[in-house]
């Protein structure tokens, strides 16, 4: 005998099966994803089955697109430099698309739901900074010039490039290797270092083989080498003092004793006197004779009591010639590098002095220069007094006899 709650479980079970198997109607599941092309364009076709097993329909997106998570549509795809922030509303529309925040970045088209994080350089590892991050690229981390990168990955680290010492370089250096050297005759290269090592030092067999006999000759080889420098540096050096010692004599020969110019024993007071005299005798002569030979003057004892033109004048005021003869004496006579401090002791001004100087790129013309200028400008007080005066004052009176002993072989 059947019991009576039997038939109302049996009811309830009945509809619970067919509730079951309509909802199963409503709702499609995917399961395969396979491209397929569609008037030329390459789609992608997602196949939905129903829980009952019966193949509902095709949902095929094109390039550019993705398909919706309720499967009922496709999407466009968003920009690089941004991201997927809404999904769109209905078939090949745009999603809302947000642009990806400072520190990050997006490289393609996606429909990801947020950026990618910027890598950052690591400074420890010496890597520096070729580009910063961007909204659609990545930080481009590398090495400073001169350096190159010991592995490919994003843990690299910037050594110096080797400059192959003791050796010559066989390939450049480049940003991912580092730089090949072949060592020179003497020489075995440590690879692990990357150097150029004395054969004296090999201790191993590999570099052994590399040496050969070479490892036993080296130290003599070495100290040959070092004595042949040696004696062409001495023979170098001296040919060096000979051309400047040949150069300083041909352009500066009344330079190379300074011992004439300089008032050793004597006092100054007295040898200035005593050359200041010389010399205005000597002047005086010479005057004499000039005037006598060119103007046909009477001596000056025969004058009789007759006034002298105002052109004859004592040594004392007459104003130095303007001849070549005279200034080159005066040139000769001070010490090249005490010629500025003359000029300016003379009264000549110092952007004078400079602007002559430059204007000369011979010293030479320039002092000659220099001296003409003064005796322009000073008319009637270039004399030789002045020039006594001057040279005293600069401890310079032995450079006075000088000048009378040049003037006098004229």
């Amino acid at each position: 005998m059947i019991p009576l709650g039997f038939f109302q479980v049996l009811v309830i079970l009945v509809n619970l099966i067919l509730i079951q198997l309509r909802i199963g109607e409503s709702l499609a599941i995917p399961l395969i994803s396979e491209p397929k092309r569609i008037h030329g364009v390459l789609a992608e076709k997602h196949t939905f089955i129903h829980l009952n097993g019966r193949e509902r329909r095709d949902v095929q997106c094109q390039v550019g697109h993705y398909l919706h998570p309720n499967g009922t549509h496709c999407c466009i795809k968003c920009h690089k430099g941004t991201y997927l922030s809404k999904h769109c509303s209905g078939p090949d529309k745009a999603p809302t698309c947000s642009v990806c925040p400072e520190g990050t970045y997006m490289p393609t088209e996606n429909y990801s739901q947020k950026c990618f994080a910027c890598q950052p350089c690591r400074t420890s590892f010496q890597q520096i900074i070729k580009f910063h991050c961007t909204k659609w690229e990545n930080t481009l981390c590398g090495c400073d010039s001169n350096q190159y990168k010991t592995t490919r990955n994003a843990e690299f680290f910037c050594k110096n490039c080797s400059d192959c010492h003791n050796g010559k370089i066989r390939k450049d250096c480049t940003p991912d290797s580092d730089t090949i050297c072949e060592c020179h005759r003497g020489f075995f290269l440590k690879e692990d270092q990357n150097k150029c090592l004395p054969c004296s030092s090999c201790d191993k067999e590999d570099c052994k083989e590399r040496c050969g006999t070479e490892m036993v000759k080296s130290p003599s080889n070495s100290t040959e080498v070092i004595s042949v420098l040696s004696f062409l540096t001495i023979i170098l050096a001296v040919g060096f003092l000979a051309l400047t010692f040949k150069a300083i004599k041909k352009y500066f020969p009344e330079r190379l004793n300074f011992s004439s110019c300089t008032s050793g024993q004597q006092s100054k007071k007295q040898l200035a006197s005593k050359t200041a005299d010389k010399t205005k005798n000597s002047l005086l002569d010479i005057k004499e004779e000039m005037i006598s030979a060119t103007m046909q003057v009477p001596p000056l004892s025969q004058a009789q009591g007759q006034e002298l033109p105002d052109c004859i004048k004592s040594a004392r005021e007459t104003r130095i010639s303007d001849s070549p003869v005279v200034l080159y004496a005066v040139m000769n006579a001070v010490p090249v590098l005490r010629w500025k401090e003359f000029m300016r002791y003379l009264g000549l001004s110092e952007n004078t002095i400079d602007r002559i100087f430059l204007d000369h790129q011979h010293r030479r013309d320039a002092q000659y220069e220099t001296l003409k200028e003064w005796r322009l400008l000073a008319n009637h007080d270039a004399t030789m007094e002045r020039i006594s005066q001057v040279l005293s004052k600069m401890d310079l009176s032995g450079c006075i006899e000088d000048i009378q002993e040049a003037l006098a072989k004229q």
